[in-house]
């Protein structure tokens, strides 16, 4: 290696250290004159590059070298855009000034590193590299890289010789310098930013003390000393700033000397930190305050830094809140209704009727259990939403029926209500509940009798109506249908008789299927059931009269939701529900538009629906015919009520379809207004509770 070369090369590295200059320099220039200073910055860096160039190493007249890419490179890694922009501008206009064979080259040389050192900050902003060093290691030979790249630009073969010459010394040495330099000024950053941060934390501090609105006290924790105090202790305690410096806080804690140094060596050892005291005032008023202190280094010096709060009020609200707490537990305890409070879904306190309830030996065999253990499996997907609801939405609860659970297993009626509740610090509920498992027998028993009566009343009447209805219409009705049968199968298909002929035969099968039907009332008979589609039960009832309502000129729109789940039901009672209901509306239709209306319409619709914890179908058979008038609302599911002639209607099909649907554990609402529309509201679970 050329020793005149290394000779230059520590020149330019000794101008080089010029950088560190600069950087220090701006840290004296304001923070609000930043622009100004990356300008400064720039000019100053642009005049060390001139420098540079100054005492290069000279290979030939117009050719030379120096550390202008280390310095360029390093000063759009340390000082940014605008600063190495204006550097760059400089440097490339002395460069041209300069002239000779290498200006091309010295010119892409100061912008390949520019650029390069631009990207390689942005690089190393995002990424935060552990090992920073070899991060601008790899920067200084790839800045270098590109130097000996631009060598080609000079004449060629010129530029193969240069390029021997230097190779050597630019990748061994500039990289090397070029990592000295950036960790130099790096470090230089670094030292700078801590100095910032300790002069805007002693600020911060100093503002934070002065102008805090809380009493605020630093004590020497050996004897007490009061050190010093902010304006609002001065305010609060009623001494001036001189006279709080005078004093110890013994002379205001009311606690004993002794006392006092043993809560403030608690307070230094970290082993409290919360502490409640009376403090006197200058005036002899005697307060109580809270005070949350800790330990705090000034000079190498450990002192206790206090913040004093008056709960004088809030120690006058808890004693009237506790007085009146004892008042409130009183009247629970000696309430004859079972009272307890819920929190986070645990009991967290009963009363001595909730401890009879449960059939609990003692209040602290329910205390801290989970509630929903001692509620009916059935009911526990709804009193979890119940307890969600009322701690999230703080909103009291109505009266409802649920089923509890006695310590043996055995079962409760209760009515339950709720309101939310703050209790020891947390959201939760006080719930009432009122033992209702007598009366609940009682009304079950009184049910029970009414609907045996009821069903006595009916099989009865239609026992003795029945047996001897069905041999008599079911034998001539078959051979009406045998017939039909006979002569569809000799007629063509196609033609108008084979229509007729078919309307023949399905008149006849429902003449049979009321036959049927009045036997099924009357001897309660029990279908298979299984699974079924809601699609296929509407598909197979449509098809069975969607006939006779195009012939009255009716318009059925059918409107079922998309994946409606199957149910467990028994479908063919599920069907002949949906013909009466599709037939009422039919009738009611005609009566009100004997020819063709718009409004002649039934429209069927089916939903799924989440309600009680379960998944539930609603079906929904519309018409816009005459409703219902008031005064036979109450009477419409009552067997043989009917306001259709007696050709026309039996009275059967409402309160069989009611029956049906009740033994499906469903229910049939009716919303009608006279005079306007009817909708008959089908509401089945999808599983019922039957064994399929």
């Amino acid at each position: 290696m050329n020793s005149i070369m290394l000779l230059k090369i520590t020149h330019n590295a000794v101008l080089l250290l010029g950088l560190s200059v600069v950087y220090e320099i701006g840290h004296y220039i304001p923070q609000k004159w930043k622009f100004a200073n990356t300008v400064i910055n720039g000019f100053l860096i642009g005049l060390i590059g001139m420098a540079l160039m100054s005492v290069p190493f000279i290979w030939t007249e117009g050719i030379f070298f120096d550390t202008r890419t280390i310095l360029i490179g390093v000063t759009a890694l340390i000082f940014g855009g605008v600063s190495t922009l204006i550097a760059s501008g400089i440097m490339i206009v002395s460069r041209i000034s300069i002239g000779g064979a290498g200006t091309l080259m010295g010119v892409c040389t100061i912008v390949a590193s520019a650029v390069i050192g631009l990207l390689w900050r942005r690089h190393l902003h995002d990424n935060e590299p552990k090992r920073r060093w070899l991060d601008i290691y790899l920067f200084g030979i790839l800045c270098h890289v590109a130097m000996l790249a631009c060598v080609f630009f000079i004449p060629w073969p010129l530029s193969l010789d240069v390029f021997k010459e230097i190779v050597l010394p630019v990748i061994l040495v500039y990289p090397i310098v070029t990592l000295l330099l950036s960790m130099l000024l790096m470090q230089q950053k670094k030292y700078y930013k801590s100095v910032i941060q300790i002069v805007e934390a002693e600020g911060r501090y100093k503002s934070l003390f002065n102008n805090n609105h809380a009493v605020m006290l630093i004590l020497r924790p050996d004897d007490g000393q009061i050190i010093d105090a902010n304006p609002a202790a001065c305010s609060f305690y009623g001494w001036d700033i001189k006279t709080l410096k005078t004093m110890k806080i013994t002379q205001i804690n009311t606690l004993t000397y002794e006392q006092i140094l043993e809560e403030m060596q608690k307070a230094v050892t970290n082993q409290k930190d919360h502490f409640l005291f009376q403090h006197r005032k200058a005036s002899g008023e005697i307060v109580d305050v809270e005070t949350h202190s800790g330990h705090i280094k000034m000079d190498g010096e450990t002192f206790l830094y206090s913040i004093v709060h008056d709960i004088s009020a809030r120690v006058a609200s808890e004693r009237l809140l506790l007085e009146s707490e004892n008042r409130f537990r009183m009247l629970i305890e000696s309430a004859p209704d079972a009272v307890f409070i819920q929190i986070q879904g645990k009991f967290a306190f009963v009363n001595r009727s909730a401890v009879s309830l449960f059939g609990a030996e003692s209040a602290d065999q329910l205390i801290g259990t989970n509630i929903l253990d001692r509620i009916n499996p059935g009911y526990r997907n709804i009193i979890k939403e119940r307890i969600a609801f009322v701690n999230r939405e703080k909103e009291a609860i109505r009266p409802v029926e649920e089923v509890f659970l006695r310590m043996d297993g055995t079962s409760i009626n209760a009515d339950v209500s709720a309101v939310p509740l703050h209790f020891n610090e947390e959201d939760g509920a006080l719930v009432f509940a009122r033992d209702i498992t007598e009366r609940k027998r009682l009304d079950n028993m009184k049910k029970e009798i009414e609907a045996q009566l009821r069903e006595q009343q009916k099989l009865e009447a239609i026992g003795t109506l029945a047996g001897g209805v069905a041999h008599e219409i079911n034998n001539p009705i078959n051979g009406i249908m045998n017939y039909a049968q006979l002569i569809l199968d000799e007629i063509d298909k196609d033609s108008q008789a084979a229509e007729y002929t078919k309307e023949i035969v399905h008149e006849t099968e429902r003449v049979s299927t009321i036959v049927k039907n009045l036997l099924q009332f009357s001897r309660q008979e029990k279908q298979s059931h299984s699974y079924a589609s809601v699609y296929d039960i509407v598909d197979q009832t449509v098809s069975l009269i969607k006939t006779i309502i195009r012939k009255d000129q009716i318009r059925l729109d059918i409107i079922l939701e998309e994946g409606l789940p199957k149910i467990k039901c028994r479908s063919q009672q599920i069907q002949q529900v949906l013909m009466n209901l599709l037939t009422n509306a039919r009738d009611t239709l005609n009566e009100k538009y004997p020819d063709y209306h718009e409004n002649k319409m039934i429209r069927l619709s089916a939903v799924l629906f989440m309600s009680e914890g379960r998944s539930w179908i609603r079906i929904i058979i519309e018409d816009h015919g005459n409703g219902i008038p008031e005064n036979l609302r109450e009477k419409i599911f009552e067997p043989f009520f009917s306001t259709k002639p007696k050709d026309l209607g039996t009275g059967l099909g409402l309160s069989i379809s009611f029956g049906i649907i009740k033994d499906h554990h469903g229910k049939i609402v009716i919303d009608t207004q006279e005079g306007c529309y009817t909708k008959f509201i089908l509401e089945l679970p999808v599983d019922n509770g039957w064994t399929v």
